[in-house]
């Protein structure tokens, strides 16, 4: 079970190579059509790789998880994620990551976790800047910060496991995280939200002025019962220029063309 004070789960040999093989080919096609990395599956939900990662996370999480996205990543020494916690947790109530390896066919310690930091709901932030050798966390609601030296950081990050192809590493998105390995690898993470006492979204958000795409989900999130209509609402913006530019601004936007051009090599 994948908790605040647990920051992932690895479910080993859960996809077979014909699954691999799908989530190449669709990472592929979708890149050379669209020209955004997210949204790779978005029409093929129902397939039976979907399907079946949807479930494993199922079983691990023990209640239902609701497609919200996912993205095709390319990482290597010249562009690894800083310290971040994804911004789905500025909406919804609740979030669950998979994060998938395509190629090669194993890396060790792909991502490291912040220790002592949004593992319990006193120690919440929202943010993280790097300031020299220092690192900086921000709440967004009370201005409290909580300043961090790298150094410590560093000596006591959370490591990963080694992870093959054909396992899939649960990950909690609120828990401040970082791309750690400098092995070049295609990987795809499915971003999974689930309901809380009151339903998907929220008490505590963050202002839509600070993170557009707050608004925006909430203004989905008035049709989300069932939540097929959320994802239709989603397809929607999808087909015109304007929402694949929002929908698409959280996800690295400065290395778009790095992408497309690494997944033919898959």
């Amino acid at each position: 079970m994948l908790n605040t004070s647990s920051p992932f789960v690895r479910i080993q040999g859960a996809l077979d190579a014909g699954d691999l093989e799908y989530l190449k080919a669709a990472c592929k096609r979708h890149l050379s059509r669209e020209g955004i990395p997210c949204y790779v599956l978005i029409d093929h939900l129902e397939s039976p790789t979907c399907v079946k990662i949807k479930a494993c996370v199922e079983r691990l999480m023990g209640r239902p998880v609701y497609y919200l996205n996912d993205f095709y990543m390319y990482t290597d020494e010249s562009f690894r994620t800083d310290w971040h916690m994804d911004t789905e947790l500025f909406t919804f109530a609740s979030a669950v990551n998979a994060w998938i390896l395509l190629s090669p066919d194993c890396v060790a310690d792909p991502l490291v976790f912040v220790n002592g930091v949004n593992d319990s709901p006193d120690r919440i932030f929202h943010s993280a800047r790097i300031e020299g050798d220092e690192c900086l966390f921000g709440d967004h609601h009370s201005g409290r910060t909580l300043l961090l030296p790298l150094a410590t950081l560093r000596a006591e990050q959370i490591h990963t496991p080694r992870i093959d192809v054909g396992d899939i590493l649960v990950l909690n998105p609120q828990r401040f995280h970082r791309t750690n390995s400098q092995t070049p690898k295609h990987s795809i993470a499915i971003k999974f939200v689930m309901k809380g006492p009151d339903g998907f979204a929220s008490a505590d958000q963050v202002d839509p002025f600070l993170w557009p795409e707050v608004g925006l989900f909430n203004t989905l999130l008035q049709d989300a019962e069932p939540w097929e209509r959320f994802i239709d609402g989603v397809r929607r913006m999808l087909r015109t220029e304007q929402g694949r530019k929002e929908l698409s601004a959280g996800f690295y936007p400065q290395k778009f063309e790095l992408y497309r051009n690494k997944v033919m090599s898959l």
